[in-house]
């Protein structure tokens, strides 16, 4: 073991922003929708629905329930039709003019660079959809490795995602701005969770709260009964956040 500490980063919503909804849907989707005399609207909806219903169905096929490809043809093909185009491509073709990264990412995950201590991606979208924005934005060669449900054919609820970076490392943090994919699953794997939830969600007053006071004071919803153990901000807390994480679990960090 040459890394006690694996620290998963999530991507979009966490580090930075894809081209989809800049440009991939509105190719794709108006494309549809102009084919088969639909509002764009009711396209949008009709995908939305096809992907939350395999989300909703934990035997279906891990990949199939991540492709945006195949869920375009599905529900172009209620319409008797079939896409053209493809997501796949329209995200090589904007990744690097359609997406960026957010405000203070870049910078927090080269502080968080040491030798004892792993980045790897963790990411719910599938390798042709993000590898081609991390290369574009010149992310790629801050992680040691990128997971995506390819990697070992299973969602972040699923223990198998994480392949066998848990069994490998001391102490695993979890860091990512969707609750069900990065505190809720995580923590049942036995992850500790660093959240980064809509800053509008969190009350005023607990912005001058530390991370780990504002995980506890946190208003969670009824259908989020496990609590994160460190809430964040901004991304210009990560570091921190990592560092005391380590010094309380392990009795060191790197500084």
């Amino acid at each position: 073991m040459t890394q006690p500490v694996v620290v998963f980063v999530d991507l979009d919503g966490t580090i930075m922003v894809n081209p989809f909804e800049r440009a991939v849907w509105p190719a794709l989707l108006g494309d549809i929708a102009a084919r088969a005399g639909q509002p764009l609207e009711a396209v949008r909806e009709a995908v939305e629905a096809e992907y939350a219903l395999r989300q909703a169905d934990a035997a279906y096929p891990p990949l199939r329930a991540m492709d945006w490809d195949d869920i375009a043809q599905t529900v172009a093909g209620r319409w008797g039709m079939t896409v053209e185009g493809s997501a796949e491509a329209l995200v090589r073709q904007y990744a690097a003019s359609h997406s960026n990264v957010l405000p203070g990412a870049e910078a927090a995950l080269r502080d968080l660079a040491a030798a004892h201590r792993a980045l790897v991606v963790a990411t719910k979208g599938l390798a042709k959809y993000q590898q081609p924005v991390l290369d574009a934005l010149g992310l790629t060669p801050l992680f040691s490795a990128v997971l995506t449900p390819d990697s070992h054919n299973g969602l972040k609820r699923d223990r198998r995602f994480f392949g066998a970076w848990p069994e490998q490392t001391q102490l695993q943090i979890m860091v990512g701005d969707r609750y069900d994919d990065d505190v809720l699953y995580p923590a049942g794997h036995g992850f500790k969770t660093v959240w980064i939830p809509p800053l509008e969600s969190v009350p005023t007053r607990l912005h001058s709260k530390d991370p780990f006071a504002r995980a506890l004071l946190y208003p969670y919803a009824d259908d989020q009964p496990v609590s994160a153990d460190a809430l964040l901000l901004n991304l210009s807390e990560l570091p921190d956040a990592v560092r005391r994480l380590e010094m309380s679990i392990l009795g060191f960090t790197d500084r």
